[in-house]
């Protein structure tokens, strides 16, 4: 296969693999809107099921026997568990479980904290459930474009694309292998670095390039610069050093180029 069909593959590989991380961006950008939308005393759930609920005690209760917790239904029982310390900031929460009844109707129910004397907690503590009828319409109800289009969590999406993305990159992996192949057949290689000259050198930008064993340069030969599609000639640099299969050389004339362009070498006489 010719350098130029290889190159246009690994060119589409390149952008399928661009194109991927940027769905793996939106699918973050998606989790972090909605969990940023998502009111945390606001829980959707389905009959028969059961949540951890959890707050900070109320001002002038200390233990769990100084609150306690009431439902809007019947069908939702709760029961206290235990008080904890804050792992971020610190105080006494208190920890219950609420488990709904399988045959309670869908809709929106509440659950409030009230001290053991029944006055309400201050500041008030109120949960809101709401009761959908199946999987489908809480991922409806959902904040997240990707788990209200596809089922899925944003985090989800975006492991699964992470992994999708592992197939270009690894596809243009092998291709790179290949036209480094094909270009040393034609004795040209591809331009891995390109640097500014630093201060105190007199030669021009420096390029790298690893035109394999054989290639017969010393420091001083010459090599033609071609663009990326080995149409054009960029301009002329000289080899300054040869490190094994590795090239440094000098752009001449201040031309400028960047990695991927290709270098030509000369004929062996």
């Amino acid at each position: 296969m010719s350098f130029a069909s290889l190159a246009a593959q690994r060119r589409l590989a390149g952008l399928v693999g661009c194109g991927v991380m940027i769905l793996i961006v939106a699918a973050l950008v998606d989790g972090m809107i909605a969990g940023g939308l998502k009111d945390p005393f606001h829980l959707d759930l389905l009959p028969g099921q059961s949540v951890m609920l959890s707050e900070r005690m109320p001002v002038g209760a200390e233990r769990l026997e100084d609150i306690s917790l009431r439902a809007s239904a019947p069908g939702i029982s709760l029961r206290l568990q235990e008080t904890f310390s804050g792992f971020w900031l610190g105080g006494t929460l208190w920890r219950a479980e609420a488990t709904l009844s399988a045959s309670l109707p869908v809709g929106d129910y509440s659950v409030a904290t009230f001290h053991h004397n029944g006055s309400a907690a201050s500041p008030p503590q109120v949960f809101t459930l709401r009761v959908h009828k199946d999987v489908h319409a809480i991922q409806a109800a959902s904040g997240s474009l990707s788990t209200r289009s596809l089922g899925l969590s944003p985090y989800q999406l975006a492991l699964y694309l992470l992994g999708l993305a592992l197939l270009p990159m690894a596809a243009s992996f092998v291709l790179s292998r290949k036209i480094s192949r094909a270009l040393r057949q034609e004795r040209m290689a591809e331009i891995f670095r390109a640097r500014a000259a630093q201060p105190g050198e007199t030669e021009g930008q420096r390029i790298s390039f690893c035109p394999g064993p054989g290639h017969g340069l010393t420091p001083g030969s010459l090599v033609e610069v071609l663009d990326e599609r080995a149409k054009g000639l960029l301009g002329m640099a000289e080899v300054i050093e040869v490190t094994g299969e590795n090239i440094e050389a000098s752009m001449h004339g201040g031309v400028q180029v960047r990695p991927g362009s290709l270098v030509r070498l000369p004929r062996p006489r």
